[in-house]
């Protein structure tokens, strides 16, 4: 196990705005002839600290120290009841099985992971370094199990929200997977994290229509390949665009049964939150009124940060917890909650660790942000939106739309932070 990280320096803003009130204060609220609403079930948070010892070479984006730091910042909330304890569900992760692997990946690629890492550890020993496996993509000894259990732990959360021990879940892991093809590594994934959990999802809990939501700077061209022809599970993905892997454009539709099933929104780079924002309420929440899934899964991202050196766009952390609290208002719509966010991308170190703590909070149904960074600078312009979402409703049939105030108090910059905000 990893030594424990120096805390990250504490975020300027901590605005937990529309915190749950104490049970107490509910029950002495309500007539006594009036029942009183059950508490929500808390947010599972699955972590395990043996994903850290899938190494890379230094400068490599993708480190151990995203999620040593992400856990961390987290833990520290909870011990300081910035974020109740109660509200949040720990669990281990597990490795996922070969057979729950086999349902988007080839035996023969699996096992290829697997040996190359055995003949790794044989070669040069338990504390050998990464070597090379495929483009942008790196093994050590402890990378088969690290692997494993990042495609395992959205399946411990699901299970937890199936055994109605929790409300939701967070898969707090690495390596990512997204780009991970049937039968190739690629762009730092080693096995496709979110489509295992999608198999599982219908295979174990009959949850047979998934809608995977996917707002990665980066397109995830494995999970749209793994499900291309699948009409239950609607992949839909807002990426920079063209960028890496080069796929996700808006006129990749699926195939056969599965045709339009998937779901591209290609972004132009410098887009923030005045374009993602209507295409949440003006694109995702017709797919979603249209679908009704039985389970919502959310391939979380945190790349298209305004300060991450792998991606060109402009939102904040405050952006990725409304997007978050988006798709988990549509999963207590149409499916009792039942969400899981699977980590993806992110490299910025205090804004990936920053926005996965915001992003449980968000989980817990809190709107709290915790924020050191701030909003990108002003643009002299703006992209058309309405151009963009007027080209996706021809494509994809779509009709109806949100319109919802922005939250009060969510948009905070250092400069603005009220003076204490830990008891609120």
């Amino acid at each position: 196990m990893a030594d424990t990280p120096d805390m990250p320096d504490t975020p300027d803003t901590i605005l937990p705005t529309s915190s749950p009130a104490p049970a107490e204060s509910i029950e002495s609220a309500e007539p006594e002839n009036q029942q009183v609403e059950p508490a929500r079930l808390p947010t599972a948070l699955v972590y395990d600290p043996a994903m850290l010892d899938h190494h890379v070479p230094e400068e490599f984006p993708e480190t151990p120290e995203r999620l040593e730091r992400g856990i961390a910042l987290i833990e520290a909330l909870i011990a300081e009841e910035t974020l109740p304890a109660e509200r949040v569900l720990r669990q281990d992760a597990r490795p996922a099985t070969l057979d729950e692997l086999l349902t988007v990946h080839t035996p023969a690629y699996v096992a290829k992971v697997q040996l190359a890492v055995e003949r790794l550890r044989e070669r040069a020993g338990d504390d050998a370094g990464p070597v090379k496996f495929a483009t942008d993509v790196y093994i050590s000894p402890g990378s088969y199990l690290a692997a494993t259990l990042a495609a395992g732990a959205p399946l411990v959360a699901l299970d937890a929200i199936g055994e109605g021990r929790a409300h939701n879940g967070y898969a707090l892991v690495r390596p990512p997977g997204h780009h991970a093809r049937p039968a190739q590594a690629m762009g730092f994934c080693l096995f496709n994290n979110v489509a295992v959990a999608a198999r599982y999802a219908q295979q174990r809990w009959g949850w047979q229509k998934v809608l995977i939501v996917d707002y990665d700077v980066h397109h995830g061209n494995g999970t749209q390949e793994i499900f291309y022809n699948d009409p239950d599970v609607v992949y839909f993905s807002t990426h920079q665009y063209p960028w890496y892997p080069g796929t996700g454009a808006s006129t990749e539709l699926g195939e056969g049964v599965g045709k339009g099933a998937t779901i591209n929104v290609p972004l132009p780079p410098g887009s923030g939150w005045s374009v993602y924002d209507p295409i949440f309420r003006q694109v995702l929440w017709p797919v979603a009124d249209r679908m009704k899934p039985d389970v919502i899964l959310l391939s979380a991202g945190f790349d298209a940060h305004w300060m991450d050196p792998l991606g060109d766009m402009r939102l904040s952390n405050a952006d990725f917890s409304d997007m978050t609290l988006e798709v988990a208002e549509m999963a207590d719509r149409y499916c009792d909650g039942r969400l899981v966010v699977v980590q993806e991308g992110g490299y910025h170190l205090d804004a990936v660790t920053q926005c996965m703590a915001t992003t449980l909070v968000a989980l817990t149904g809190s709107d709290g942000i915790l924020d050191s960074l701030g909003l990108a600078p002003p643009l002299n312009s703006r992209w058309n939106d309405e151009a963009i979402i007027s080209a996706l409703y021809q494509l994809h049939d779509l009709a109806g739309y949100r319109r919802k105030p922005r939250r009060q108090g969510k948009r905070v910059t250092p400069e603005q932070k009220p003076e204490s905000t830990a008891g609120e």
